[in-house]
């Protein structure tokens, strides 16, 4: 990145309403989100075991990862606001039906298609953000969007408790409510920006492109227009991402270091218990993380912006896997402070570019498959890290925390590998084939459109 990156306050006001909508429905929506916090309580307290409720919270995170791979298609072929709407609309209206349904493979089928909905308007989400900010000021807004996301996130649980000594039916329908708010939000203030197709021409859409590099009244960038004008007609899709190998292995990157961190929510609660302290340090530990995500992640993006994509996300995967190496060793509740604190710095680093890079080298037709993509590597890590995680702990107690090292090294080594330090260069246009000269009376505007038409061509 540039030195002149922009400030923290900059970034704030040259937003466009359409990231602050993003923003704010993001925020409102996390702030509401209890059915994931409260669905085993809700399911036990309805009469069904507590094993049941858990398979169905199961089937919640199988939707989830399923909704981001679904949302990320829709995104590319109806646009961003007609993905947040519709993935909001169907949220609500699954979360406030599950107060209702009597059976309990009823239950398993509608959390399965409520953690779909839920994360449908993810990769649309991501993909705005992108397209409505300048490239300079990617990682900065992105800081703003984990910032919203982790204050509804940390603030829900607490309204929830409030709600549910009322009753389950008020927390889930406020739930419902604030799903319907946040797609009320994209309908009324999103423009209906739909990404072109390949070999469409881009210039002068909604979200403000105007040429490589430039930006326009929307206030989204126009690197990925050249780009678009110039890929020939190929066969697209969830394909074409994964034969992109250097994005698989910035991909296998998130993916390792998805496994290392969900760690300090499974094994480190066990490490704290077996050196004798009592679970109020634990619960210290993780509060610092929070407190230090939220009060100084977009103050340190100041400064991370400025640094090239590849390092930022290597460094960050690196200090978060130093951060839980380090609670090997035996030094007493400071070093379990100071492990919090290196890791926590990782992520800091790391997230904010890691969560910007996908939408910044997708083709423009293809963004909400990349972050899509993008998505899945961490859910599968956290979800598969606490059984790894705890499996690692019986067999070789404190061992866990090197193989975190260990898993961590090979995922700096696949950040290094897999992401660019800028855009990728546009695919080279096909070299012109002859063309006959045209024969007599064949008017010139009819070649002229022939041409145009070609795969590769200007447009």
């Amino acid at each position: 990145m540039s030195s002149t990156a922009p400030s923290v306050r900059q970034t704030a006001r040259s937003l466009s309403p359409g990231v602050w909508a993003l923003l704010a429905g993001t925020f409102v929506n996390k702030l509401g989100n209890f059915l994931q916090v409260f669905l085993v309580l809700y399911l036990v307290h309805r009469g069904w075991s507590a094993l049941s409720a858990g398979v169905a919270l199961g089937a919640y995170g199988i939707g989830s990862i399923a909704g981001v791979l679904v949302g990320g298609t829709v995104t590319d072929r109806f646009g961003y606001r007609t993905t947040i709407a519709g993935s909001m609309a169907a949220a609500g209206a699954l979360t406030a039906s599950l107060l209702y349904v009597p059976a309990l493979w009823q239950v398993l089928l509608v959390a399965l298609a409520i953690g779909a909905a839920a994360q449908a308007y993810r990769p649309a989400a991501a993909a705005l953000l992108v397209e409505l900010t300048p490239a300079e000021q990617h990682v900065m807004v992105f800081a703003f969007y984990r910032l919203a996301f982790n204050l509804g996130m940390t603030g829900g649980p607490l309204i929830g408790l409030l709600l549910v000594r009322h009753s389950y039916q008020l927390l889930f329908w406020s739930d419902a409510l604030t799903s319907v708010a946040f797609g009320l939000v994209a309908l009324a203030l999103l423009a209906p920006h739909r990404v072109p197709a390949a070999g469409a021409a881009v210039a002068g859409t909604e979200a403000g492109g105007t040429g490589a590099g430039g930006t326009g009244a929307g206030g989204g960038t126009g690197a990925g227009a050249a780009d678009a004008a110039a890929e020939p007609r190929r066969a697209g899709g969830y394909r074409q991402v994964f034969a992109d190998l250097r994005y698989l292995s910035f991909l296998a990157a998130l993916l390792l270091n998805a496994l290392v961190y969900i760690q300090y929510l499974s094994v480190l609660p066990l490490h704290v218990r077996d050196l004798g302290d009592s679970t109020t340090v634990y619960g210290l530990l993780v509060s610092l993380n929070a407190f230090l995500v939220i009060c100084c992640e977009v103050p340190l993006t100041r400064f991370v912006q400025r640094l090239p994509a590849r390092v930022a996300v290597a460094l960050g995967v690196g200090l978060v896997g130093l951060g839980l190496n380090l609670y090997a060793l035996p030094a007493g509740v400071g070093g379990l402070v100071l492990a919090t604190l290196v890791w926590s710095v990782g992520e800091m680093v790391g997230t904010p570019t890691a969560s910007a890079y996908p939408g910044q080298v997708a083709p423009p037709r293809l963004r909400g498959r990349y972050l899509a993509a993008a998505a899945v590597p961490q859910q599968l890590g956290y979800a598969l890290g606490p059984m790894l995680g705890t499996a690692a702990w019986a067999l070789w107690g404190t061992g866990v925390w090197w193989l975190c090292g260990l898993l961590s090294a090979v995922a700096v080594v696949a950040a290094l590998a897999g992401v660019r330090n800028g855009p990728p260069e546009p695919a080279p246009a096909p070299a012109p084939e002859f063309e006959p000269a045209a024969e007599p009376g064949l008017e010139p505007a009819t070649v002229a459109a022939d041409v145009s038409a070609a795969p590769g061509a200007p447009r």
